[in-house]
């Protein structure tokens, strides 16, 4: 599955519209987006996997947890990441993921911007259920 999103206009931050079939596949997108943005689009080998998940009372909770796990995996392991194969709980309330990338090579991976967080503004979840496509919008403080 090829990740899908698009940079919406923000005057200061970074906003993302990501796509998928499913919740997980939106909020995989909006990972993949994320990392996109710290290492300016650079080719990310899947030479490392990690496991990831978060908990929260909701999907706007759940995505921004998630997105965050992967920040903080990014800054702590200092490593990239590339691919990433999400599933949500039926509930809505824990998602998990599979995670592949490689160390961060600042001559490889420098080129883009550091994320420093996730906000709630602007956050938005579409699950397009079985008939349609699910998208997520959110907003990369930079």
């Amino acid at each position: 599955m090829s990740s899908r999103y698009e940079f919406v206009e923000h005057t200061a931050d970074v906003a993302v519209r990501a796509f998928g079939d499913s919740p997980g596949e939106a909020f995989a997108a909006a990972a993949r987006a994320m990392f996109d943005i710290i290492s300016g689009s650079a080719e990310i080998a899947k030479e490392q996997e990690i496991a990831i998940s978060a908990e929260a009372d909701d999907l706007e909770g759940l995505l921004v947890g998630f997105l965050s796990q992967l920040i903080l995996v990014h800054e702590v392991a200092n490593i990239v990441l590339g691919e990433f194969v999400v599933s949500i709980e039926e509930s809505g309330m824990r998602v998990s993921a599979q995670c592949k990338g490689e160390a961060f090579n600042r001559e490889r991976h420098g080129q883009g911007m550091p994320v420093k967080g996730v906000t709630y503004h602007m956050i938005e979840i579409i699950d397009g259920g079985d008939s349609g496509e699910s998208s997520v919008r959110v907003l990369f403080d930079v």
